[in-house]
């Protein structure tokens, strides 16, 4: 795994979301909004806020800019959120 790791510089551009990226999103149709960093699997814990970058919610943020919307397969169907801040 060190092999391959890369190193992820702080202060990369917050025009879209990367690796190392800190969103807030809102689920269409929820009030309330969500705040994720981006991370490896290896460091990936949802319940501290820290999503992998392979998860569905990962995968499809990835490269957005604020406004965006994306839309997720997850178990409970297709969800779809709006990027509305980059950290």
């Amino acid at each position: 795994m060190l092999a391959q790791a890369q190193l992820i510089e702080p202060g990369r551009s917050k025009d879209v979301v990367r690796i190392g990226s800190t969103v807030v999103v809102q689920e269409d149709g929820n009030g309330g909004s969500e705040t994720y960093t981006i991370v490896g699997v290896a460091e990936a814990n949802p319940r501290e806020g820290l999503i992998s970058n392979e998860s569905p919610l990962g995968v499809s943020l990835l490269d957005h800019k604020v406004g965006d919307v994306v839309t997720v397969k997850a178990p409970a169907g297709m969800l779809r959120f709006r990027l509305v801040k980059i950290k």
